[in-house]
């Protein structure tokens, strides 16, 4: 196209036939044809482009949503980025019925001047051409949703007709999924979410005289912005909220920055000063290295001060441009469209999809979900910097959508990828700080977060935020006390300055520094000691390291006029008060009386002992002479804290530096007492039985997962917050956690914020044992480190089978049982006959190594109880009618059916090989005829090592060689290999462990699992 003919290939623009101007009308044409005739444009359109539409997912089919692709008759970096990407998706689609919803905004109509829908369809032939053919195929549909961007296929009566001729899409206002599951229809409704926007709302899509403020912005104010410079990316800002703050950043960053050469000018002159003084002296060569150190000093701290005031300046710049906000706006404007997903979900919605915001999301609401698929545009957002500086703005080339997929219940993925937009100047790269490993998007679209199974993305919560800060805070304030105490030390034991001394000796007596030296050296031993309780945020040793740097301050003043050592003491302190928040781990009461008769026992021990002694040496030394033993007592008492003013009755040379001893062990002793970790109470039997029902009530209702029904075990205590149980059990003074929390999916994260500030405020490390892998962002976020552990087995009951090669061997095992005259049975584990129980407990003692059953994570450690209803009992009997072997199932409505708590055979040896196959088999013959799903076998442990599935390398050899010498005694290559004949989905199961007393967690979870045991191996590893 030319520009002397711009309309020559635009056929969407609807012009007027030379015959038939609008402005004129027949004469035989009635008043107000003209309105009529406006009335059959918009039905027109109505027809075209309807409010909603319905497209049916059958079983198995799959959706794809995405929007906000602003799509321009010229590509972009981020258009084609998107194509590829989405092009790349649909081509690996694969068979059968499926969905794309292109959810609003696809093309950009407002800020191109006369841009239309088929000339950006032409800019992106691969995507327009990977619609077409998914279009074409049986069962697919391809649905355009309006926006405000690309309101104008709501009424012009052309864009539709060229979606469909193109791409063969339909176009329409909404769209509801139509899913059919197992469980149920499920319907969920998609909708481009501008109407949720005040600011981009069109109050009659269908009217073109319509123009929100958004409109009007970005047709007549961004167009001017992007002949500045400095302001070319505002149109790709995120959140309009931050404009103000993209300003001051940029303009400390490209203007600022960039002229900070002219701080060497100040010290250019400094040099220059000093120059003629160093010139006009005598012996300049015997004065030039003291000279050039001290003006070395003197240029440094004058660089550090303008450095600082340059960073105050720009701080201070920032602070006054950043203040303008526009309202809620970027990722506050999910609240809007979640509030409603809630609503629409609690009248029976499945879950509500929008885009708008660019913000890609997926959270549990109460009910169902709320997802915002992004965008494929180009988005500028801020980044935290390193120091006091601004942020930085960085741009992203943002690729995500929404996949709905009708499985055994409706499963919603978000796909999300970032990569560089490019853009940035060098120091904004230099001040960007290091983004965290969690919740950053990956540089290639992958799923980054599932419903049902995980708490949604991203995850921003202030607790598990403030948990993280605290840690590094933490682990800051360890390093830099352990530090001022090693400068202490050396400072301690070097000598001091001459001339600071002799200054300082003009008013103290030299018994004064050489007192407060050797105090140095006993504070710097003290606060080594407590770096290690700061390092576990224990308060008491806050208190206790304040005081000290105090002190030590003062006393390295007092020792030499050391100012530099007082100055970073007195820091360091100044540091800890402002960030006492990081410490909250206090005593407890059972701990301060257990150190109160530490040290008052210990006390008056050593110093009864030690008076006896000094008393019968006085006795023999000067016998027949009196002596005062109310003065002896106070002379050891004194001693014990290292004075000697009082005199001993007799000569005991000894006994001094033994009672201070004495006296720093028994402090050592009290401190050691008061930083542990405090200790768990137990509940009262009352309490205790009042929690579980409350917990079993939770279970009951949330409790889905294959590990859920193990958090009812005796031996763990409950957490509740909001309708959340966190099960846990404190061994060794470490929370161990199993299973993961139970509740809601929409408080997922707040409980566990809440469970880990209680854990932290006891002083407890926490550990996670068993965790599933939807769990793992929200511990993450947390603090806590996943170490793989090895992968449970799940049985698709409706798809298994006995047929075929591969199953040779547990078809021939299963039919041997069976013609021996085995027969299964299924009972009531909560209501058997005394005589079947006590035959039962019988035959469990017979194959278990041990007295008691082991495990934390993956048994329940108690069986036939009364309490536990709706568990499920498959025994085998044989030809005598004598109970032979049983395995012992708890629920999992996760994969709706059962999960393997118990399996038990006899030791008899002319029992058939494949008693335990048998009942297994017939367990998921049982469960197919009830409709049931999944059936949760064995813990396979480091599977996927054991597979070779998690790559190559020298540490993964070294695991795989361990594993298999230690399989002949502990069964772990056979128990994989004993579930994998049943050709199962296999899950992976995780431990989280803290950042801090690593080994200390990992003895508490040997100790929990069973002494002979590998870690989680808690579904009987010694089952054959």
């Amino acid at each position: 196209m030319t520009a002397a003919e711009p309309d020559a290939a635009e056929p969407d623009a609807a012009e007027p036939d030379a015959d038939e101007s609008p402005d004129q009308g027949s004469d035989d044409e009635p008043a107000g044809a003209e309105f009529v005739e406006a009335a059959e444009d918009v039905e027109a359109a109505e027809d075209a482009v309807p409010d909603l539409i319905t497209v049916p997912l059958p079983p198995g089919a799959k959706a794809l949503v995405c929007g906000d692709l602003h799509l321009a008759p010229h590509p972009t970096d981020a258009s084609a980025q998107i194509e590829r990407d989405l092009a790349d998706r649909l081509d690996g689609w694969g068979d059968g019925p499926g969905a794309v919803v292109l959810n609003g905004d696809v093309i950009e109509l407002w800020g191109e001047p006369g841009g239309t829908v088929e000339a950006a369809l032409n800019a992106h032939p691969r995507l327009t051409g990977a619609l077409r053919a998914f279009a074409a195929a049986p069962g697919r549909h391809v649905v355009v949703v309006v926006g405000n961007h690309d309101a104008a296929i709501a009424w012009d009566g052309v864009s539709a007709k060229t979606f469909a001729r193109q791409a063969g899409a339909r176009c329409a206002l909404a769209v509801e999924l139509d899913v059919e599951t197992p469980a149920g229809r499920r319907v969920v409704r998609v909708e481009h979410g501008h109407a949720y926007d005040p600011a981009n709302a069109l109050r009659d899509p269908r009217n073109p005289l319509d123009s929100p403020l958004g409109q009007h912005i970005v047709q007549e104010v961004l167009p001017e912005v992007r002949h500045t410079p400095l302001l070319a990316d505002l149109t790709a800002i995120a959140d309009p909220n931050a404009i103000g703050q993209y300003v001051a950043s940029r303009l400390v960053y490209r203007r600022l920055g960039p002229r900070a050469w002219w701080l060497l000018l100040p010290l250019l002159a400094a040099v220059l000063l000093r120059v003629p003084e160093l010139l006009t002296r005598s012996s300049v060569l015997g004065r030039l290295p003291r000279w050039t150190a001290l003006a070395g000093a003197g240029l440094i701290a004058q660089a550090a001060l303008l450095v600082l005031l340059a960073v105050l300046t720009s701080r201070v710049l920032y602070t006054a441009m950043a203040g303008s906000r526009l309202g809620p706006r970027g990722m506050h404007l999910n609240g809007t469209p979640r509030a409603v997903a809630a609503s629409l979900c609690a009248d029976g919605l499945a879950g509500l999809v929008t885009n708008h915001t660019h913000q890609p999301e997926l959270a549990a609401v109460p009910g169902g979900f709320y997802a915002n698929s992004g965008c494929g545009v180009r988005c500028v957002e801020a980044r935290p910097a390193r120091w006091f500086l601004p942020p930085v703005f960085a741009p992203v080339l943002r690729r995500s959508w929404v996949e709905v997929t009708a499985g055994r219940d409706i499963q919603v993925d978000l796909v999300v990828g970032e990569s560089d937009g490019g853009g940035q100047a060098r120091l904004e790269r230099l001040a960007a700080r290091r983004r965290p490993a969690t919740g950053v998007p990956p540089g290639t679209p992958r799923v980054v977060a599932s419903l049902p199974g995980a708490a949604g993305w991203p995850l921003h919560h202030t607790g598990l935020d403030r948990r993280v800060r605290d840690q590094r805070t933490r682990r800051a304030a360890a390093w830099a006390v352990a530090a001022v105490a090693a400068l202490s030390l050396v400072s301690a034991l070097t000598t001091p300055l001459r001339g600071r001394l002799a200054a300082l000796l003009e008013r103290l007596p030299v018994e004064v520094p050489q007192a407060a030296a050797a105090t140095v050296v006993f504070s710097g031993t003290a606060l080594l000691l407590l770096a290690w309780g700061l390092r576990r945020g224990r308060r008491l040793a806050w208190t206790a390291t304040v005081l000290l740097l105090a002190a030590t301050a003062v006393l390295h003043v007092v020792k030499g006029i050391d100012v530099e050592e007082a100055a970073l003491a007195a820091v360091v302190a100044g540091w800890l008060v402002w960030h006492r928040g990081a410490f909250p781990s206090r005593p407890g009461s059972q701990q301060v009386r257990r150190a109160t008769v530490a040290l008052l026992a210990g006390g008056l021990l050593v110093g009864a002992v030690s008076a006896a002694l000094v008393l019968a040496a006085g006795e023999r030394g000067r016998a027949g002479h009196g002596h005062d033993a109310g003065l002896t007592a106070r002379a050891v008492a004194d001693r014990l804290v290292g004075d000697r003013v009082v005199p001993l009755p007799a000569a005991v040379p000894l006994l001094a530096p033994a009672l201070y001893a004495a006296g720093l062990s028994l402090l050592l002793l009290v401190g050691w007492l008061l930083v542990q970790p405090r200790l768990h109470r137990p509940p009262s039997v009352a309490e205790h039985r009042a929690d579980l029902e409350r917990a079993r009530r939770i279970v009951a209702e949330h409790g889905g997962d294959t590990l859920a029904y193990f958090a009812l075990r005796d031996d763990k205590s409950w957490f509740f917050t909001g309708d959340c149980v966190v099960a846990y059990a404190v061994r060794d003074g470490v929370c161990l956690v199993s299973p993961d929390p139970i509740g809601p999916p929409e408080q997922w994260t707040a409980a566990w914020a809440e469970f880990t500030a209680f854990a932290d405020g006891h002083g407890w490390p926490v550990s996670v044992v068993g965790a599933a892998e939807g769990w793992l962002p929200v511990y993450r976020c947390a603090g806590l480190r996943p170490v793989y552990l090895g992968d449970e087995a799940i049985v698709d009951c409706g798809a298994f089978t006995l047929d075929g090669r591969a199953m040779k061997g547990l078809r021939s095992a299963c039919n041997r049982v069976r013609r021996a005259g085995f027969t299964v049975r299924f009972h009531d584990p909560a209501a058997l006959p005394d005589g079947l129980r006590e035959e039962l407990r019988a035959l469990m003692t017979q194959s278990r190594r041990g007295d008691v059953e082991r495990g934390f994570s993956m048994t329940l450690s108690r069986l036939f109880d009364p309490r536990d209803t709706g568990l499920l009992l498959a025994v085998a009997y044989g030809p005598d009618g004598r109970a032979a072997g049983f395995c012992h199932w708890i629920p999992a409505a996760d994969i709706a059916g059962w999960s393997l708590d118990v399996m038990r055979r006899g030791t008899d040896p002319d029992l058939p090989n494949g008693l335990t196959d048998f009942i297994i088999v017939e367990t998921i013959e049982r469960l197919r005829s009830l409709g049931s799903w999944g059936l949760g076998l064995n813990f396979a442990v480091m599977r996927q090592v054991l597979a070779g599935e998690r790559g190559e390398g020298h540490l993964n050899d070294l695991q795989r060689r361990l594993l298999h010498r230690f399989s002949g005694s502990m069964q772990i290559e056979s128990l994989w290999h004993f579930n994998d004949k049943y050709q199962p989905l296999w899950r992976p199961r995780y431990l989280l462990l803290s950042g801090t007393e690593l080994a200390a967690q990992g003895v508490a979870v040997a100790g929990a699992e069973g002494v002979s045991e590998l870690p989680v191996i808690g579904r009987l590893l010694n089952r054959s």
